[in-house]
């Protein structure tokens, strides 16, 4: 009785919305609906490569901006960088799509998520966490992790691995390396993949891709009966019982006055997770107040758990294209090695610096490159709360509006070549093109764009800077056709990607 009910009302919905598609159709082109299903049958039987390829077939077709209805909602992409810009710049359109609500179990109402008064709020007492002088000692976290890295590069090819998953490696090296920034805490992760941490954020990241892509997991109610979602509940209760576990023993610290140290924090050790603690994104927000008031152990979960969300996945996508990119263009490859040779010096066990990657040119030319032709994150998304008006097209309330930087930093009209890796394009000493800064946006832009965007390449800059002074870097794989994207929350790939490591002699 209940199932049926629930069926009645969703028909109902999918009904009324499709009608407001259909009359929206008039100022904003869009591939013709099917009754109740609308544009759903496009889709079907396609993985997310084929989705997102798609998506581009529509583009092709329907112009810069057309509408698609997904059921239950309504979506109009924008690929025009001066509607881009009416979005990302204003100070109205700042609450997030609906697919950023599949990330709630997980983040609640962190600041990726939040809306109006506590998104201000929180994004104003956060700011401050990413100034230079709070980045400056990360980048000793980064250089040591990345030298664990290049151990762990090691190991594999004495064990006779001569293809490396150098993705797979990436990644854990940081989640050991957001984890430390973030809590002040070590998983280990690079010597213990299978831990329970390591595992379950493997299956949110798993959800994640099955809840955006499987018309099944979208709707909350028809989730929530499957194993999936029980299996999201099982990691969600290991990611927030350790967060939580972080936060009341460094809270205790703090008023036992273990905060004398140097850093203004405390120098104790957590037999479960055996890293010393120093300065980190926890401790900034413990000591942080909203309304003269400190936050609650769940405010500082959200953003704890946002940071940790945002911080490991995004800047491993971002590397493994970066060392594709400069394994299949060996010119840029040798320059990459011999500017962090010529900046860090000749000894291999010299620690990188804050000022030391600040002048790496070279290597952030060659990221920036990456990031426009493989942005971690390929799709950004508004909800319209109020009827608007963008460039002359009518966007109705409810709608979600979406951007994709992968697809802006592939169009001709943008950019010349759009699918050979030119790092020199970004020179703005020489070559550098004129854009429309709304063309190129890999870290979003406007008051909601990545608050963590300079963390991101400091850490970038340091592994690279790590790995290319100790391995030269060679793909396995074939080169006459680009990788298959996986455009999800974060850009990946079909298939992974191989590698080769060979050391380096000097």
């Amino acid at each position: 009785m209940w199932l049926l009910l629930a069926l009645v009302v969703l028909l109902v919905v999918l009904g009324l919305e499709m009608r407001r598609f259909v009359r929206n159709m008039r100022t904003v082109p869009a591939p013709l609906p099917l009754p109740l299903l609308g544009n759903a049958h496009l889709f079907w039987g396609l993985d997310p490569a084929g989705a997102f390829l798609k998506i581009r077939e529509l583009a092709l077709e329907h112009g810069d901006t057309f509408g698609l209805f997904l059921g239950p909602s309504y979506s109009v992409m924008l690929f025009d960088p001066r509607d881009v810009e009416r979005v990302l710049s204003s100070t109205h359109l700042l609450t997030k799509s609906h697919e950023y609500s599949f990330l709630a179990g997980w983040l609640n109402e962190g600041l990726l998520i939040s809306n109006g008064r506590k998104w201000h709020r929180r994004r104003k007492i956060i700011t401050p966490a990413f100034h230079f002088r709070i980045l400056e000692p990360y980048v000793e976290i980064f250089d040591r992790q990345s030298l664990r890295l290049v151990e762990q590069l090691r190991l594999r090819r004495s064990s006779g691995q001569e293809k490396i998953n150098l993705g797979e490696a990436i990644h854990l090296c940081t989640l050991d390396a957001i984890c430390e920034t973030a809590m002040g805490v070590s998983i280990n992760a690079q010597s213990n993949a299978d831990s329970e941490y390591v595992q379950a954020v493997k299956t949110i990241s798993m959800v994640l891709h099955k809840r955006m892509f499987n018309i099944l997991y979208r709707f909350d109610l028809t989730y929530m009966l499957t194993p999936l979602a029980r299996a999201e509940k099982k990691a969600l209760d290991v990611l927030h019982q350790f967060t939580e576990k972080i936060i009341v023993q460094r809270r205790e610290e703090i008023i036992r006055g273990g905060n004398e140290n140097e850093n203004g924090t405390g120098n104790s050790e957590d037999a479960d997770v055996g890293a010393k603690r120093k300065m980190a994104f926890l401790d900034i927000l413990l000591q942080s107040t909203i309304d003269e008031r400190p936050l609650s152990n769940l405010d500082i979960r959200e953003e704890v758990d946002t940071f940790m969300f945002e911080g490991h996945d995004t800047t491993s996508s971002a590397l493994m294209f970066f060392f594709y990119n400069i394994a299949t263009h060996p010119e840029a490859q040798r320059k990459c090695f011999e500017e962090i040779r010529s900046v860090v010096g000749q000894d291999k066990a010299t620690p990188v610096t804050y000022e030391l990657l600040n002048h790496l040119h070279y290597v952030e030319l060659c990221i920036k490159e990456t990031l426009r032709m493989y942005p971690s994150v390929p799709l950004l998304g508004r909800k319209v709360l109020e009827d608007c008006e963008i460039n002359g097209k009518f966007i109705p309330a409810g709608t979600n509006i979406g951007i994709s930087p992968l697809y802006l930093g592939r169009r001709e009209e943008l950019f010349s070549e759009p699918n050979s890796f030119k790092p020199e394009r970004f020179d703005v000493v020489t070559t550098a093109e004129k854009l429309n800064p709304y063309a190129y946006i890999p870290f979003s832009a406007g008051p909601r764009n990545c608050i963590g965007q300079k963390f991101a390449m400091l850490e970038i800059k340091a592994i690279v800077a790590n790995v290319l002074r100790h391995y030269e870097v060679d793909f396995v794989g074939d080169t006459s056709e680009p990788p298959v994207l996986i455009a999800e929350l974060i850009l990946r790939t079909k298939d992974p990607l191989m590698f080769k490591v060979r050391e380096r002699d000097y």
